[in-house]
């Protein structure tokens, strides 16, 4: 990762660009144990994203407005492992030794698809919020553009952020590549990117779902009175309801898991992360690199299983292959049977 994810983890764990690390052969043996890493996860990130795509897309029963916004997410997961990951990583071309363009390029392409993976996580809380609070005007006519539109502008916004510097005080300069991103104005664009575009999302999705739990509560509470009155909120709607905001609260907590340890490395390490990194902090960053890297690997199979509707059709799909195939065997174990 680079710019909101690389500088944040990594800054000064890349061999320094001297006359005895300038080759492209030292470079993949520093780092050819990480080569396999990185290609695991891009694979992965590549394999669940396209399968999870794939399915919704191709099952009609699936095509809801909550789904279109997972398979948008998805589409980032994808193009995330094919346009970032892959050259920046796995390939380990130098770009920072002879193109100071793809060195500053690939890493603001990274960064827009990052931030594009946390406004994905907003848009799904609140639509889980809307279904909630709002039953009767979720399904409106002009509900289907709204998300239209917020998709949209997720993809715009998340480019438009990551790509400021470029136009900026970050104009490329050949051979000036890393010594641009270990400058001091590069770390403050990225403190403030960090808190305008992960820490604020976090904070409004905590005040969201406590405000979803409060009211589901009391929901549950007054239940036997609601159901005396009228049918408006049925008892299994309430529990629906719940388990949906679990379902949700656990996703973001997964989320968290995969991103907090680095940013609160870069947190604590930031007045000083322009001079340098001790060997600790860099072994540490390497670590929380690999896990933050993974989380569009995995959250693919969250969504799948925390999703009542994507989990009910891939059950249903997985059940009936199974049967498919046990009734093949059967009858090419005992042909006159059949």
């Amino acid at each position: 990762m680079d710019a909101l994810t690389t500088t944040a983890i990594n800054v000064t764990t890349l061999p320094p660009s001297d006359g005895n690390q300038t080759g492209n052969g030292t470079i993949r043996q520093a780092y050819f144990g990480t080569i396999y890493v990185y290609g695991a996860i891009t694979a992965t990130t590549t394999l669940t994203n396209t399968v999870m795509l794939c399915f919704i897309i191709f099952e009609r029963k699936l095509h809801t407005m909550s789904n279109w916004i997972l398979a948008s997410m998805f589409c980032v997961g994808i193009v995330y492992a094919l346009v970032y990951l892959f050259p920046r990583w796995v390939m380990f071309v130098p770009w920072r030794l002879f193109n100071s363009y793809a060195c500053q390029i690939l890493p603001l392409v990274g960064s827009a698809l990052i931030i594009n993976f946390n406004l994905h996580l907003v848009l799904v809380s609140l639509d889980r919020y809307c279904c909630v609070i709002f039953p009767f005007h979720y399904n409106m006519p002009q509900a289907p553009i709204i998300v239209r539109t917020s998709i949209l502008a997720a993809w715009v916004i998340s480019f438009i952020i990551a790509f400021m510097p470029l136009c900026t005080f970050l104009v490329p300069v050949i051979g000036k590549c890393s010594d641009q991103l270990n400058t001091r104005s590069f770390h403050i664009y990225t403190l403030v990117a960090f808190i305008m575009l992960f820490y604020l999302p976090l904070f409004m999705l905590c005040v969201v779902y406590s405000r979803i739990l409060w009211i589901v509560n009391i929901h549950t509470q007054r239940r036997n009175e609601i159901l005396a009155q009228s049918n408006f909120m049925p008892a299994s709607v309430i529990r629906r309801n719940l388990r949906a905001i679990t379902y949700t609260a656990i996703l973001i907590g997964f989320f968290m898991a995969f991103w907090l340890p680095a940013l609160i490395q870069y947190a604590v390490l930031f007045p000083t992360v322009h001079l340098g990194l001790d060997k600790l902090n860099i072994q540490l960053g390497e670590i929380f690199r690999y896990l933050s890297l993974a989380y569009p690997a995995i959250s693919p199979l969250l969504y799948a299983y925390f999703t009542p509707t994507l989990r009910s059709e891939i059950y249903k799909k997985l059940t009936s292959r199974i049967c498919q195939n046990s009734y093949k065997s059967s009858r090419s174990i005992y042909p006159e049977y059949s």
